[in-house]
This record gives C-alpha cells, structure tokens and sequence, in this order.
C-alpha cells in the first residue's frame, strides 16, 4: 500500500517551489532520442541497452515529478477553495483571500477616482460660488444701473434669478465622502490582516498526498 505523506499547506507551497526547480533541472538532462551511426555499439561510452534504460529513466524521472508536483497542487487547490478564514469582519475561503489579494486593485483605484472626483468637485463649487458676489453685483449694475437707483424688490428679484442660474451644488447620488470612507476602511482593513491571516491557516491546514 501506497504511503501517504502528511504536509502542511505552508510546507506544501515550499515543496512546490522545490519541484519547480528539479522538475526544470531533470527537464534540462531528459535524454529522449539520440542519432547514432548503426555501426556504434556504444553511447558516450555506455552499452546502447543501457544507454536506452537511462533515456527511459531520465524520462521517467521528470514524469514523476510532474505527477508528484500536479498531485501536491492539486491538493492545495481544493484546501484553499474549502478552507475558510476571517479577514477583517468578512468570512472566505483562502481562494477568495488570495484572489481578492490581487483584485483590490480595482476598489484601488475606484476609490482613487472618486477621491479626486470629490475633491475637484469640492474645489470647483467653491471657487465657482466664492466669485458669484463680484459678479452678482456687476450683473445687478448692468441690469438696474448704479446702486443708488436699484430697488430693493428689484435687487432681490434678478439676485434670485441670478443666483438659480450661476450657483454651482455638488450632485452626489452616492454619498461619496460614505463611500469613501466605507471602501478605504474596507481595503485597509484587508490588506493589513490578510498576510497573516493566510500564514497562520497555511500552518494550521494540512493535506495528505501519496508519497
């Protein structure tokens, strides 16, 4: 009967890094066919039924290492799709953890646009509106004449026309400065937990594979 072999997660993704390397090393000296001149009886020295026995191991040698490095895989792939673990106030499996370490950049950069989207719109409001008076009282000029000969009904009827047709307001369906806040909380929150998270349930995870 076959043996099985007891790994952590954190040992079986350093086991896979291992067989990365003898799998390209063992790749790099597979010996699978050789020209040869029909007189020759040897190989580099060696007899060809020998010669022929190393092709085949060196050929075997990597198959195995690839089904071993596929199996170990294998087996890390559904810990992590069944394993689950607590980032921040949020339950996922490792999987997700891991997926969303490399898709925070989208709420990333989300969260990049609407702060510069709110900050310009802050600043254009205000800019827009701090000039309104100046020209309020060159419009007011224009339309009545000096101040001496404005009413005041009259200044108040073309300052409200006026200001319905100048003033700026900032449109915010979505309550950007909660968003905001919410998504940065959020994305800190994950990538300051998620780390150490992972490490502490790749110590604690274990598979078993054939050895």
């Amino acid at each position: 009967m076959t043996e099985k072999k007891k790994l952590s997660i954190h040992r079986a993704l350093t086991e896979l890094k291992m067989l990365q390397q003898r799998i390209e090393g063992a790749t790099n000296e597979v010996s699978s066919v050789v020209a040869n001149r029909k007189s020759n009886q040897k190989i580099n020295g060696i007899e060809i039924v020998e010669y022929e026995k190393q092709m085949q191991a060196s050929y075997d040698k990597v198959m195995g290492l690839i089904s071993y490095r596929n199996k170990i895989k294998a087996l890390v792939v559904q810990s992590n799709a069944s394993t689950k673990v607590i980032v921040g106030k949020e339950e996922m499996t490792v999987a997700e953890a891991i997926e969303r370490k490399q898709s925070i950049q989208y709420e990333k950069n989300l969260l990049e646009v609407m702060q510069h989207q709110y900050r310009s719109a802050i600043h254009t409001v205000a800019k827009e509106n701090d000039a309104l008076p100046a020209k309020l009282e060159t419009y007011l000029i224009n339309i009545l004449g000096n101040k001496d000969k404005q009413s005041p009904e009259e200044v108040k009827l073309h300052t409200d026309t006026f200001m319905k047709r100048n003033e700026f307001e900032i449109i915010d369906p979505l309550n950007v400065k909660q968003q905001i806040e919410t998504l940065s909380s959020r994305i800190e929150e994950f990538e300051s937990e998620v780390d150490a998270v992972l490490s502490e349930s790749n110590a604690t995870t274990f598979i078993e594979v054939q050895a």
